[in-house]
């Protein structure tokens, strides 16, 4: 049977709807095959997006790091007329800078005679570390900027007579020296046995009997109030000795432990493991130097004092003390009788006591202001000690057999007083100091014969104290 045209064309309608169902079977089969697979694909891309955010997060955070620590090496100012070296470097410079100011000099050097600080490097001078360096003002100002070199390190010397290094290292050194403060302050009941509240910066000071006996002020609240550079506090039961200064030696050690170990170190039984870096890591001091025992004793004085801040230029503005001719006296008296029994057994104690270790080393005028004449002092000081050393010298020359010479000397060897000490730092050369001639000796037992000059730098430093000397002669 034949069909029409019309019939042939129903049914080839109908095969073609036949093929497209299987068509969408087959492509609805594909699909589902293909999401049965997709949770394991992206489990995958899950994990690799999570380590690379991981990536990203940790990248961040060293950035965050990188730039906190540009923020705040950023100059807080624009320095106009500033090196490009200088600024390079600027940190190490203010690490130098407050290690010099508590090691070496309280005071950036001053040399208004030979205006050494603003010659180029090197300078030559004698040896810095003997009494030598006070035989004239030329030698202590040459010293005080050789002093200077050898704490800095070749690139630095030959910057060192600019005056923006100045400025920069000044900065640098009071910016230290504020910070350290504050930490004593916070830590005064262990040092000076005294309430915190007599330390806050405004507080009258001077009307506390304490304070008062501890520094010996004279004629308190009168015009003529008048401060002395060897205070009862720096001696044993605060009486006075001149001939053993520096007896009561452990406060002095408090301050130093404060300064290079942090409030940590006073705690009893310390022991300095890890953790953040202190000065004393970061500076790798090993033992006491006599600009550092200087430091101590005038910070002492200040913290005591009625002045509210520690004065840039020197001279405190309620006390009128002169801190930079007390903190030159005292290392004077230091570098000068370093070798002296005496001053060697407090060094060991004091290191002893700061750095845990045995630190032998191998080596009255009328009145200018309130601080006494502290050149009359500071001979007063020496004239005591070697007063001292010579009546040992003559107890043990009595005590030697007739036949034998005399072996004896008025110190334990000819040590010199250190230097900066660094780790692995040696002493410098050999030296003993002179007794005082009898003229400083007689203006000490009588004030009245000795004039008062008002320039302290040239009184104390054409002593004789500083030439070398034979037992008996002079050279």
């Amino acid at each position: 049977m034949s069909l029409s045209g019309r019939s042939q064309s129903a049914l080839s309608g109908l095969n073609s709807d036949v093929e497209d169902d299987s068509s969408d079977l087959i492509t609805s089969h594909s699909t589902v095959s293909s999401l049965s697979s997709q949770p394991i694909r992206l489990t995958e891309v899950l994990r690799t997006t999570q380590l690379q955010l991981d990536v990203e997060r940790t990248h961040n955070r060293e950035l965050k790091e990188q730039n906190a620590i540009l923020e705040a090496n950023k100059p807080k100012r624009a320095k106009k007329n500033v090196p490009p070296e200088l600024l390079a470097y600027e940190g190490e410079i203010r690490i130098l800078a407050k290690k010099y100011g508590v090691i070496t000099e309280l005071f950036f050097p001053r040399t208004p005679t030979t205006d050494a600080i603003s010659q180029p490097y090197p300078v030559d001078a004698p040896s810095f570390t003997t009494a030598d360096r006070y035989a004239t003002v030329l030698t202590e100002e040459l010293s005080l900027v050789v002093e200077l070199d050898t704490s800095l390190p070749d690139h630095l010397r030959r910057i060192r007579n600019l005056n923006s290094f100045h400025d920069m290292f000044v900065q640098a050194m009071q910016s230290g020296r504020s910070d350290i403060l504050y930490k004593l302050r916070d830590n005064v009941e262990v040092i000076f046995g005294l309430p915190k509240a007599y330390f806050i910066p405004n507080f009258a000071r001077l009307t506390i009997a304490e304070v008062i006996k501890m520094l010996g002020v004279k004629d308190v609240g009168t015009p003529g109030q008048k401060f002395t550079m060897w205070f009862p506090f720096l001696f044993k039961n605060m009486k006075v000795d001149m001939r053993k200064p520096f007896t009561n030696w452990e406060p002095l050690g408090l301050i130093l432990k404060t300064a290079l170990w942090g409030k940590a170190s006073l705690a009893e039984g310390f022991v300095r493991r890890g953790g953040p870096k202190t000065n004393g890591r970061k500076w790798q001091v090993s033992a006491v130097t006599p600009g550092a025992f200087a430091w101590a004793a005038t910070i002492c004085m200040f913290m005591l004092s009625p002045d509210s801040e520690f004065p840039g230029n020197g001279v405190g503005q309620l006390s009128k003390i002169n801190y930079y001719e007390v903190f030159r006296g005292y290392k004077c008296v230091l570098v000068t009788k370093w070798a002296d029994p005496h001053i060697q057994k407090i060094v060991s104690e004091v290191n002893s006591f700061v750095f845990g270790k045995s630190g032998a080393t191998s080596a009255k005028s009328g009145s200018t202001g309130p601080m006494e004449d502290l050149a009359a002092e500071i001979d007063a000081a020496m004239a005591a000690m070697d007063a001292a050393a010579l009546a040992s010298e003559d107890d043990a020359d009595d005590s030697i057999d007739e036949t034998g010479p005399a072996a004896v000397s008025s110190s334990s060897g000819t040590q010199s007083a250190p230097a900066v000490v660094d780790e692995g730092n040696s002493s410098g050369s050999e030296a003993t100091a002179a007794p005082m001639s009898f003229d400083e000796v007689a203006a000490v037992v009588d004030p009245a014969s000795q004039k008062t000059n008002s320039t302290k730098t040239s009184s104390v430093s054409k002593s004789t104290r500083g030439r070398k000397t034979t037992k008996g002669k002079r050279r």
